[in-house]
């Protein structure tokens, strides 16, 4: 655990809106480990004209950042000197630094393919959320069928384990939690919490091994700093957002109060 451990002197820094988003399972990955997070979040509001959005609180920092990173965009990780941007560059090099990529090579392989297919996933829940177009039930239903990113994240872990009870837990990769543990596991949430929200059947319940999973691995002792943290109860998207702008998964509507916004700060 030599890599873990050198992360323990200092803090690392997941930068990210004040949402959950993209930036959840990066916060719960350092937690996991117990490495002290600086969470930076970058709170949307609306323009005092309430006809827009107001992104300043990102914007005003950006551009000091590029010169550390051309490519600096949200999220980004900030460990020491090194600014780390891009998605799945953010999962890699926490997983390389906090040993979640496995034990060989093998397994490195194996979490690099599973952190793309859930970004795949990400993508679909994304357009969703935002794009409005689609009711969620039959959205639901959608991505729950054969060939799905559900459906094949569901025989990865049913190819891996014979079977289960509900005292185990299932990790994608090797015997311990790996980098797409968390990516999988905050996707499984949000579309659960999309489920409960819209009063629609849980998008889960085809899917045992998924299903068993998904509530093993929020119980697991290493990830509940991160579950007691304001951080979880974060909105999944931001105000824009049709699905998951507040808390409970309802729209933000124009005016109302944002009570869990100012988040920043060392958990």
């Amino acid at each position: 655990m030599a890599a873990a451990a050198a992360t323990m002197s200092g803090k690392i820094t997941v930068g990210y809106w004040g949402i959950r988003g993209l930036a959840a399972p990066l916060r719960m990955m350092v937690m996991y480990r117990n490495v002290p997070l600086q969470a930076e979040c970058y709170d949307v509001k609306e323009t005092p004209t309430k006809d827009g959005f107001d992104r300043s609180s990102w914007l005003s920092v950006k551009e000091g950042l590029r010169a550390k990173n051309p490519l600096i965009n949200l999220p980004y990780v900030i460990d020491g000197d090194l600014v780390i941007s891009q998605s799945n560059a953010c999962f890699m090099y926490l997983g390389r630094k906090l040993n979640l990529l496995g034990s060989n090579e093998v397994e490195h392989c194996y979490c690099e393919q599973l952190l793309c297919e859930v970004m795949d996933l990400r993508n679909n829940v994304v357009r969703f959320a935002y794009g409005r177009s689609m009711e969620a039930a039959p959205w639901l239903e959608s991505i729950a069928t054969k060939g799905s990113s559900l459906d094949k994240l569901n025989t990865w872990l049913e190819r891996k384990y014979s079977s289960w009870t509900d005292n185990t837990n299932l990790f994608f990769v090797g015997n311990d939690a790996t980098a797409p543990d968390f990516h999988i596991w905050e996707m499984c949430d949000q579309l659960r919490l999309t489920a409960t929200f819209s009063k629609c059947p849980d998008p889960l319940a085809a899917y045992p091994a998924l299903s068993q999973f998904h509530k093993a691995f929020a119980a697991l002792p290493g990830n509940q700093r991160y579950m007691q943290s304001k951080l979880a109860q974060l909105p999944c998207n931001n105000l824009m957002a049709g699905f998951g702008a507040t808390p409970g998964g309802a729209p933000w509507v124009w005016g109302s109060e944002q009570p869990w916004t100012g988040s920043s700060g060392t958990y």
